[in-house]
């Protein structure tokens, strides 16, 4: 049976370098931490270390093991102090992720709902692999993500998906750009421009975009890249090209001296979904709550 101390050495050996060294770090006696490598080898049906002259090392079991010693050990320790703020009236400890151009629309109203609900919330912004990722290893309770509509992010370990709402984007181009304040246009009359996309090849966003413009046919001319839409939109500005930008990183009431123009599209549904992604041992209520939230303050 797996037991927490066969972690604990585990983590203690690749951390120092050797079981005497593993066993000081840990105040446990050096056959203590022998046998309960033992007992994780006895688990998992092979060596999890290796000794040598030069030192121990974790065998190609051990490292497998590792990533998930760690999350294991950090979830218990979370366990434990959550158990022990709720046995004591306090406040407990819920980790959020959350994408960079939702998190200035998002936050502040899912801080607080969060607070009234008696949950210190501990922010972590990035992108969709990064957050997954964070989630996996059990150190996210929740993230709220962009996924491409139609093809829902992989996940594993019992991870949840609630649907939260559809964002579509808008066309930024230029003040002074020709069509800019002429009504809804067609993607197709934008062939020419060059289009401002996202640092990465795969960005939920810029494949719609991609298939959309191949479908009207033509093939975008590409011009800087960037994930800030600051910095998109100053690139608009410039006059270096044109890019569709996402609903919450629009400013509700466009200003006039920001040097672009929003122009509506029309034959074309460019949007992605943004979703709720939660850990299985988040509280169902909890999970309700930050998508009531979510959804609520979208257009705050």
């Amino acid at each position: 049976m797996l037991d927490l101390r066969q972690l604990l050495a585990l983590r203690a050996v690749a951390v120092h370098g050797s079981v005497l060294a593993a066993a000081e770090a840990l105040q446990w006696s050096q056959p203590t931490v022998s046998h309960h490598l033992r007992g994780l080898e006895r688990v998992t049906g092979a060596p999890v270390i290796a000794s040598s002259r030069s030192g121990t090392r974790l065998t190609v079991a051990g490292r497998l093991w590792l990533p998930h010693a760690e999350a294991i050990l950090d979830r218990a320790d979370r366990a434990r102090a959550d158990v022990a703020k709720a046995l004591e009236g306090g406040r407990r400890r819920l980790r959020l992720g959350i994408f960079p151009t939702a998190a200035a629309r998002l936050l502040p109203g899912l801080v607080r709902a969060l607070a009234e609900a008696d949950h210190d919330t501990r922010v972590e912004e990035g992108e969709l692999h990064e957050l997954t990722a964070l989630l996996g290893r059990m150190a996210l309770d929740a993230a709220i993500v962009f996924e491409r509509p139609g093809d829902p992010t992989r996940l594993g370990g019992g991870i949840r998906r609630t649907p939260l709402f559809r964002e579509r984007f808008s066309l930024i181009v230029p003040a002074e750009h020709p069509l800019a304040g002429s009504g809804p246009r067609r993607l197709r009359d934008f062939r020419e421009e060059r289009w401002i996309l996202g640092i990465s090849e795969t960005d939920p966003g810029d494949l719609a975009f991609l298939a959309a413009a191949r479908f009207a046919g033509f093939e975008p001319l590409p011009g800087p890249r960037s994930d800030d839409y600051r910095v998109v939109a100053a690139y608009v500005a410039a006059g270096l090209g044109v890019a569709l930008v996402p609903e919450l990183a629009v400013p509700d009431r466009p200003d006039p001296q920001s040097g672009v123009a929003r122009v509506e599209l029309r034959g074309t549904d460019l949007s992605r979904e943004i979703t709720l992604l939660t850990a299985p041992t988040l509280d169902p209520a909890i999970t309700e709550l930050i998508a009531r939230t979510a959804i609520e303050h979208r257009a705050a």
